[in-house]
This record gives structure tokens, sequence and C-alpha cells, in this order.
């Protein structure tokens, strides 16, 4: 009963800042404005979604988390909050990328610090197929992959639903896992981000860089506690493939830039989103689309489970992504962008 009464908690408090949306961005001064170039909404949209899904979210969980005596995984509250603030800092006046990077690396540098049982020391497929990892070196590929997500992530987000929506399939994976009361706040991410999405699909709000900073430092330290948790019904390697399609999609982005002679996270229209919006035309069936492209080659892969279904996972995601690329690159892009914010 305390698990239901806390989701309709999350749902209730997500609800309202959603309908208080408007005042809310005023007062922060987070208003996302259409500059007829890439940004073609109508009217500036406030961008508090990730407020919206990540406070209720931290309050009910944070009270859960100590009437069942987890603390485990208090880290992720101190270091979500702060990137959530850079986030809107670059909401409100876009901070230099090297300003971001630096934040990130030293956020989640203190976060191995401050809970080092979150850091790699193996890979595990989940069928007892172990890898083990030097500790040092555990450390620092947790962190880079941490940051690496972080900036997949906040790439994505460029059309409605996309990034909330995959947020949302990893939330409920995560609530599968069995991972106990880290399961139930994945829960609650899951229920703030269905209330998010009714609006975000509506063009009445969006995430930002806060939210998409935010999210993503809560699903990646929250994927990392609970595959850390015993008996939890997922591993790090099929964290790892939950999470691998934003991340190919950044990778590829970084490199046609580097290609090009421009900034790795300079803003152009070749994202993956883009592709399948040429593709498709709407936005909610862009949004559909990405959502299968994340979920059905990860439902598929834990089913099959270990390394076999790890490399299903990976094998699918690059054959769902390549065809994705190949059916549209042939289509001219559009001056701007529909139904979502540009990055």
């Amino acid at each position: 009963m305390t698990y239901i009464l806390a989701v309709v908690l999350q749902i209730a408090l997500s609800a309202l800042i959603c309908l208080s949306a408007r005042p809310i961005g005023d007062a922060l001064g987070i208003m996302d404005k259409p500059d007829s170039l890439r940004k073609l909404h109508r009217g500036a949209v406030p961008l508090v979604g990730g407020l919206a899904i990540l406070l209720p979210a931290m309050l009910v969980g944070t009270g859960l988390s100590i009437m069942d005596d987890v603390t485990g995984h208090w880290v992720i509250v101190p270091v979500m909050t702060t990137l959530f603030v850079m986030g809107m800092l670059d909401d409100r006046q876009h901070l230099p990328p090297a300003v971001r990077l630096s934040v990130s690396l030293v956020m989640f540098s203190v976060a191995m610090i401050l809970s080092p049982h979150l850091a790699l020391t193996s890979l595990d497929f989940g069928d007892g197929t172990v890898v083990d990892v030097p500790p040092f070196l555990g450390v620092m590929l947790t962190v880079i992959s941490l940051v690496g997500f972080q900036y997949a992530f906040n790439m994505s987000d460029g059309a409605n639903g996309i990034a909330s929506g995959t947020a949302m399939i990893w939330a409920f994976f995560f609530a599968l896992a069995g991972a106990g009361t880290l399961s139930v706040i994945a829960l609650l991410i899951l229920a703030g981000g269905a209330v998010f999405l009714m609006f975000n699909m509506r063009g009445r709000i969006f995430l930002g860089d806060s939210g998409a900073y935010g999210i993503s430092a809560a699903m990646g330290l929250l994927g990392l506690a609970i595959t850390n948790h015993p008996g939890s019904g997922l591993a790090n390697m099929q964290l790892m493939g939950l999470f691998l399609l934003p991340v190919l999609d950044c990778l590829r982005l970084i490199v046609a830039r580097k290609r090009a002679g421009r900034a790795p996270f300079s803003p152009d229209r070749e994202h993956l989103h883009h592709y399948l919006l040429r593709w498709l035309v709407s936005p909610t069936r862009t949004a559909l689309f990405y959502w299968i492209m994340v979920a059905l080659p990860n439902a598929v892969g834990l089913m099959v489970g270990g390394v076999s279904g790890f490399m299903l996972t990976v094998i699918l995601t690059l054959a769902l992504y390549r065809v994705a690329i190949a059916r549209t690159a042939a289509i001219p892009a559009p001056a701007g962008v529909i139904g979502g914010e540009a990055r």
C-alpha cells in the first residue's frame, strides 16, 4: 500500500508542476523560444519537464529509502541536483561545452569516491559470465561511461517524446529488475515520465537541458545501483545494452562532425530523430519508432539472457539503426524542428 501511495503522490505532484509549467518557467527564466531557423514550435515553451519528473521522485524516493533503511544510493540526489542546476543555467545562458564537461566529470568522479560500490569491478553478462576489471580501470570506465551517456541522452532530446519515452522504457526495465526500493524509485520516474509525456506530446512543456542532464544522471547512477543490488535481475552489461541506442547515435555524430571539420557538439539536423522525422513526418510516429528501437532489442536480449542475449541486443540495435539511417539518408532535411527542442 505504501508503494501505491508513493506512485499516486508522484503522479499528483508531476501533474501539478506540468499544469503550472508556464509560470514556473517564467519565474526561472527557462522558456524555449522559437527562432524561425531550427526551432519552429509555436510560442515560448517552458523547459521544466525535468523538474516535473525528478523533484517528486527525489522527494518521494528519499522518503521511501529512509522508511526502508536503504541508503546505498544516496549519492544520486546531490549529483543529480548539481547537474540539473547546471543544465538549468545552460538553458538560461548556454554554458560553454568545456564547462559542462568539466562539471559532469567532477560530479561523477565525486560520486565514485563517495559511493565506490557503484563503480564497475567486472563486466557481468548475467549468466555467470564475468570479466574482472581492475579497480582503478573500473572507476575510470564508470566515470567516462556516465559522462558519455549523459551527453548522448542530451543529444537525443530533439523531438517530442524521444528522450522522456526512452527514459520511461529504461525505468520499466529497472522496475522489473526486482531490486526492492530501487525498483520502486524507477517506477516513480516511470510514472512521472508518463505524466510529462502527455503534456510534452502536445508541445506544452519540454525537458530542457536541465531535465536531460538530471534524468541521465539519475538513470545512470540508479542503473548502477540496481545492477549492484543482491538478487537483481539486471546485470551491468545488460544495462549497457539498454543505453546503447543514444550512445551509438552520439558516437556517429561526433565522428561525422570531426570529419567535416566541426566541433563534436555543434548543432545540426543529422541526429537519428531528425532522420526519422524526415521519413515518418509525424512526431508521434517518430517517437513510437524510436521507442521500439530501444525496447525491442533489449526485451529480446533480456529474455535470451547471458552473452548471447547481450550480443543479440547489440546486433538488433545496430540492424534497426542501419535500416533507419539508410532509409532516410537521401531525404533532404527540412528547415527546422517539428515538435521538439532543437539539438
